[in-house]
């Protein structure tokens, strides 16, 4: 079963945005300059859209479909695993805003916490085609990992995947499937075998308590470009004018389908 809305937080996004009460879908809307991203010395970044739980039991896995209109560099959304104190809303290169939005108000959060550690995964834009990403995060700094997806020469990229986050031991294993290469028609057990497996962080839960677990999701969109201007339009020096801007500069919107959470 899908988890209860009630018991997310959500974080950056806007007063106005309601949990919905069923996760079986919803949407997050990530404007320009949106990211989850740490680079050493002091390159802290925290101001994705995020709705996450805080676990009350240990951690088993956790799968969400994750689909978007996918246009420019780096547009990216999926899961999200914290260990360690909640996520908060930073950014090291401005002032932090440190609150998160829950459906039952705002809650303060303090900055002085250490950084905790963090995985995301799920579907990423670069390079002109779409791909499995992951990226894995310590005190120390972050990794990047992308897995394109292949599809048929005949037929558009895939716009929607399927990502598994795993515990096994200590370990965090991350896996994908692209929901169009799965059709309903397979068995189970066929079904079963086409989730590819995109890495495994070995660490990850060693020396983390049960209860300093967060899961949820993320939309992020790190690019910033002018009003209707696609990441292809820059770097070849194209313009557009208002009246034939698609918008696309204006915020990603990426959905989620059927989230569970174990």
């Amino acid at each position: 079963m899908p988890p209860d809305g009630t018991s997310f937080t959500a974080l950056n996004l806007p007063p106005t945005f309601s949990l919905p009460q069923c996760m079986e879908y919803f949407t997050l809307t990530a404007g320009p300059n949106t990211d989850l991203w740490r680079k050493p010395p002091n390159g802290d970044t925290s101001t994705a859209p995020i709705v996450f739980t805080s676990l009350r039991h240990p951690f088993v896995v956790a799968e969400v479909t994750v689909s978007a209109d996918w246009e420019m560099e780096w547009d990216q959304g999926g899961l999200v695993i914290f260990a360690g104190a909640a996520p908060q809303s930073f950014s090291s290169d401005a002032n932090p805003v440190l609150a998160a939005t829950t459906n039952s108000g705002r809650v303060s959060i303090g900055a002085t916490q250490p950084p905790c550690k963090w995985v995301k995964a799920g579907m990423e834009f670069s390079s002109g085609t779409v791909n499995a990403s992951s990226v894995s995060a310590t005190a120390d700094g972050a990794d990047w990992c992308l897995s394109p997806l292949l599809h048929s020469p005949q037929g558009p990229p895939p716009s929607s995947l399927r990502i598994k986050l795993e515990r096994v031991g200590y370990a965090l294993w991350i896996w994908y499937q692209v929901p169009s290469m799965s059709p309903y028609a397979l068995s189970p057990g066929a079904v079963g075998s086409t989730w590819k497996k995109l890495r495994e962080v070995t660490w990850f839960f060693y020396g983390v308590e049960d209860k300093f677990v967060h899961v949820g999701v993320y939309a992020s969109r790190p690019t910033s470009i002018g009003r209707g201007q696609t990441m292809w339009d820059a770097m070849h020096g194209m313009t557009l004018d208002n009246s034939s801007s698609s918008g696309a500069a204006d915020g990603l919107v990426v959905e989620f389908e059927d989230l569970e959470i174990f």
